[in-house]
């Protein structure tokens, strides 16, 4: 599904399009949308990128699916920077505020999250089935196909046997869900106390260090563009939208991550 991002250089009015406040100290208000004369969604977004955030930038998407930006200046850089970068990855604090780093080990160092490599991968299918087999679940995803987490969905967890697993083509079945979603709840059941131990990998950490990572990717087989969620211990991140992801993922990994102690890969 690689493709470059089809991007036109939008320069709007403030008046007649949106509604977002311009000042830099207001945080973007949760239920900021407004639609465009042709129906088109618009949210807007605080974007974090090269260090500078960019307040309250209205995006849209284009009859392909595509990221829009609807302003003069995020969408200069975006059209110079970004556009043909197939490597660069967004870290989503929630579903306005987002960050752009320039690929996704930029993004993972960024936030302190160390994956730990000597932890193979359980396929999907195969953890649905083992799943079943009695286990508590400790963290899960919920992918929907429509904004909002409405229309079809899918759910993959992970508990004290399965910490780590993957899709790699979303396209192949049971799932046939490639480029379709476009919400998402990321759940951390694990408990926010450093007096229990949960064997991560070849290491023992205390659960209330754990997180759930997220990691979708814009190409099949963990290629191309990311996108992270990360969840705490006893935490729900809800994603109802997926800013710059829309109908874009194609491969994803949901793991347990330990944040701020860097491990050597085995």
């Amino acid at each position: 599904m690689k493709k470059t991002l089809l991007y036109s250089l939008l320069v709007v009015s403030i008046a007649g399009l949106w509604s977002c406040s311009n000042d830099a100290d207001v945080p973007v208000p949760q239920d900021e949308e407004i639609s465009t004369r042709s129906g088109e969604l618009v949210e807007c977004l605080n974007i974090t990128y090269k260090g500078k955030t960019y307040q309250n930038v209205p995006t849209s998407y284009d009859e392909n699916g595509d990221f829009l930006f609807l302003d003069s200046e995020f969408s200069a850089i975006y059209a110079e920077e970004l556009a043909n970068d197939l490597d660069w990855s967004i870290s989503a604090k929630d579903s306005h505020n987002i960050t752009f780093y320039p690929d996704l080990k930029n993004n993972l160092d960024s936030n302190g999250i160390e994956v730990d490599e000597s932890i193979e991968a359980v396929d999907a299918a195969l953890a649905v089935a083992l799943t079943r087999a009695g286990y508590n679940d400790l963290a899960e995803v919920t992918l929907y196909d429509d904004r909002d987490f409405k229309d079809r969905n899918y759910s993959f967890q992970l508990n004290d046997s399965i910490i780590y697993t993957e899709v790699a083509n979303l396209k192949n079945k049971p799932w046939e869900f490639n480029d379709k979603c476009s919400s998402l709840i990321l759940t951390n059941n694990m408990p926010d106390d450093p007096n229990k131990i949960f064997k991560l990998g070849y290491f023992e950490y205390p659960c209330s260090e754990i997180e759930a990572v997220f990691i979708g990717y814009d190409d099949r087989n963990f290629s191309d563009r990311t996108i992270t969620c990360v969840a705490p211990p006893t935490s729900v991140k809800k994603y109802p939208s997926l800013p710059g992801f829309n109908d874009k993922m194609s491969s994803f990994k949901l793991l347990f991550a330990k944040k701020g102690q860097y491990q050597p890969s085995i």
